[in-house]
């Protein structure tokens, strides 16, 4: 099973200062996991501030897609999500 581990990070399109990776599950539902200014996450040196690199962030804002790209769950986003928090969305979505 895909673990948290397995999210491959790279700069955000918004530029400096926000990363985001994606994970493909094998049923096709691909999470979102993002960090960095204006998102709801937090660095290990304060909440929204830059982030450059997955090992500077304590939480993660995510978001979770069906095959049509399509958000799943009643919220568009999950704020302030910890890594198990991301394992544990993984395992319940694959």
């Amino acid at each position: 099973m895909k673990t948290f581990k397995d999210v491959i990070f790279k700069k955000h399109r918004l530029g400096d200062g926000c990363i985001q990776g994606l994970l493909m599950l094998d049923n096709g539902i691909e999470i979102s996991v993002v960090a960095g200014n204006g998102m709801y996450s937090a660095g290990k040196t304060g909440v929204r501030g830059p982030i450059n690199k997955a090992e500077d962030v304590s939480s993660f804002e995510v978001a979770i897609f069906d095959q049509d790209g399509e958000f799943i769950g009643d919220d568009m986003v999950l704020s302030w999500q910890s890594r198990e928090d991301i394992n544990n969305i993984i395992e319940k979505f694959s």
